[in-house]
């Protein structure tokens, strides 16, 4: 038979609504009478039937998480960053994997709706909000007033608030560096062929914005991969690219087949920066393998931090895009939506300021 607050109350000759107060902490019960509620609830085996509770607040307590997946991003801290932050609000994560699929996307939207979310945050694949199909449920769920903060990228058109992602100003920071090392010649590192899509298009753009900010008497030299890597395979559209741009199994040795192709360069860069952590790693690798001194005789930095950016042999110079800050701001964006008050518009975006991490790979020390 299934334990009540009623039950609880009998055992312990108490009121019913000194039970429920202790219960959900709150009210003016005194610490001693809420620990012998709760010791009784849980020696009773009490479930708090959440349904009845959501009814009297007019909310599900729930949070929709749209993200392409936890295993292989860069960001899979600022998700478990989330869980960690939504449980301790009282409330719940409904994680979706997506894959960048927009099938899975939809069936996502159509999930939440079907739960009552109170709100979403969303990593999608759209671009434009024009191009999101008329009869989608992420029309449906916009459309029913759901607030939805999109994860890292805006969606042109939408309206929908974001929060930034720091890949621009990460990479800006790390050119900066190398710059003001002293380096003149500056080999990128992308693990894809060419033609790049949009996301290395624009890490490019970024790193040139930055030379011509600093001065613009250095040159850059793009390097990529001359074929396609075996990697990690998958059967969704452009996710088996997006894994192997990350996974160590595919990046590593991409790192150093792209520095062994600066090597041969000539003249040959004097510092590179790489797409992604595990890329600067191989880079790392192969130039240790050829008995160059990292640091000295080829500069070598990566550009978001990562937890395989640990394992380097030598230490590493990145950027902290600072996970727990980044998604403590992109929840307080949700939940200005959701608290949204008629007197005071809440912002449409929002961004951190990554840190640099300067390690023995720059600068030798």
């Amino acid at each position: 038979m299934a334990v009540g607050i009623k039950e609880i109350a009998n055992e312990l000759n108490l009121g019913v609504s000194t039970v429920a107060q202790a219960l959900g902490r709150r009210g003016t019960v005194s610490m001693r009478t809420r620990q012998r509620v709760l010791e009784q609830a849980a020696k009773m085996g009490y479930i708090p039937n959440r349904n009845a509770q959501r009814m009297r607040k007019g909310r599900t307590g729930v949070i929709g998480l749209m993200v392409p997946d936890v295993v292989y991003s860069p960001y899979v801290e600022v998700v478990q960053h989330l869980f960690r932050l939504t449980e301790s609000g009282g409330n719940e994560l409904q994680i979706a994997l997506t894959e960048f699929d927009t099938e899975l996307e939809d069936r996502a939207f159509a999930g939440m709706l079907a739960s009552r979310v109170d709100g979403v945050i969303a990593k999608v694949g759209y671009a434009r909000w024009e191009d999101v199909p008329e009869n989608s449920f992420f029309r449906r769920i916009v459309a029913e007033g759901t607030p939805v903060v999109l994860y890292s990228n805006p969606i042109e058109g939408s309206g929908l608030p974001y929060m930034e992602h720091p890949m621009q100003q990460s990479i800006k920071l790390v050119v900066r560096h190398l710059l003001s090392l002293g380096h003149r010649r500056i080999g990128g590192l992308i693990p894809a062929v060419r033609p790049f899509g949009p996301q290395m298009q624009s890490w490019v753009a970024s790193i040139r914005e930055e030379i011509a900010a600093q001065g613009g008497d250095a040159e850059l030299e793009i390097i990529s991969l001359q074929r396609d890597g075996a990697g990690i395979e998958g059967p969704r559209g452009v996710f088996p690219e997006y894994v192997n741009q990350n996974h160590p199994a595919h990046a590593v040795p991409a790192g150093r087949e792209l520095l062994h192709q600066a090597m041969r360069m000539n003249p040959r860069p004097t510092a590179v920066v790489a797409y992604s952590d595990p890329l600067a790693i191989g880079a790392i690798l192969e130039a240790q393998a050829q008995g160059l001194k990292v640091g000295r005789d080829i500069a070598i930095a990566g550009c978001g931090q990562m937890p395989t950016s640990f394992f380097s042999p030598v230490t590493l110079t990145t950027v902290d895009r600072r996970p727990l800050l980044y998604a403590e701001k992109l929840l307080g964006l949700l939940q200005a939506h959701m608290e949204k008050k008629p007197s005071a518009e809440p912002a449409r975006s929002d961004r951190i300021e990554p840190l640099l991490v300067i390690g023995e790979s720059t600068t030798g020390a």
